[in-house]
């Protein structure tokens, strides 16, 4: 008897427009309740526990409880990689469209527990191109200059097993091009967070570059703001 991957039941988790939505909520990196993904997803609260219970069968999303109320949240790191691939497959017209929103969304955004966007696009050269990080087809290691970068930051990276890379290689959505994921890239996230550098958005996976976060970014990755504003065509 062969055994084959049961994709099917991937595919018809995605499928539904409102389930879609309260993924793309849910690439916040943050635990949502029912309530609040119903709203983003402009359903019913009945309707979204039906989505959600859909979801989590399929080991795309998990819960967990906390006083009154249940979270849901993506399920794991692994699970918010394939989902940005498949977003970056998706087709790329509403982009286009001359909104705050979305223009901001490209901008700088969080996927999952990583910096995504132009921003983390940028982030990701610049770290290349200070020996930070090297490239080599589809892997990335840590170059000659990872712990004095560390040292600069003020960032400690967690240990890690050889299961789980310490960094790797994400396709972003809307650039097209590879931001990085992983414990490094998410401890960058969390200091440019508790740092002020960034800020978190209600309601969006958008983040707000600050203007302490527009000097820290000038002065660690030698970035302006002209291209931290700026918006690269896809």
């Amino acid at each position: 008897m062969t055994i084959e991957p049961r994709l099917d039941i991937i595919g018809a988790a995605l499928a539904d427009p409102s389930r879609s939505r309260i993924l793309c909520e849910l690439m916040d990196g943050r635990a949502f309740t029912n309530k609040e993904l119903a709203c983003a997803a402009s359903v019913s609260p009945q309707t979204a526990t039906a989505h959600l219970k859909q979801l989590e069968s399929a080991g795309l999303t998990s819960s967990l409880r906390s006083g009154r109320h249940v979270y849901h949240r993506i399920a794991n790191e692994d699970v918010a990689g394939v989902l940005e691939k498949l977003a970056s497959l998706s087709p790329t017209d509403h982009l286009h469209r001359n909104s705050k929103a979305t223009c901001d969304t490209r901008k700088a955004r969080s996927c999952y527990n990583h910096i995504a966007g132009r921003l983390g696009v940028l982030m990701t050269d610049r770290l290349i191109a200070m020996d930070v990080l090297i490239v080599n087809a589809d892997s990335v290691s840590f170059g000659p200059n990872y712990h004095s970068f560390l040292d600069k930051i003020g960032i400690e990276v967690p240990a890690t097993t050889p299961n789980k890379p310490t960094v790797r290689l994400c396709l972003d959505w809307t650039e097209r091009r590879h931001h990085i994921s992983g414990p490094f890239a998410t401890t960058i996230m969390k200091k440019a967070l508790d740092a002020g550098w960034l800020e978190r958005r209600t309601g969006s996976r958008a983040l707000t570059i600050t203007d302490k976060g527009f000097s820290a970014f000038k002065r660690i990755f030698g970035l302006s703001r002209t291209e931290l504003q700026s918006s690269a065509q896809v």
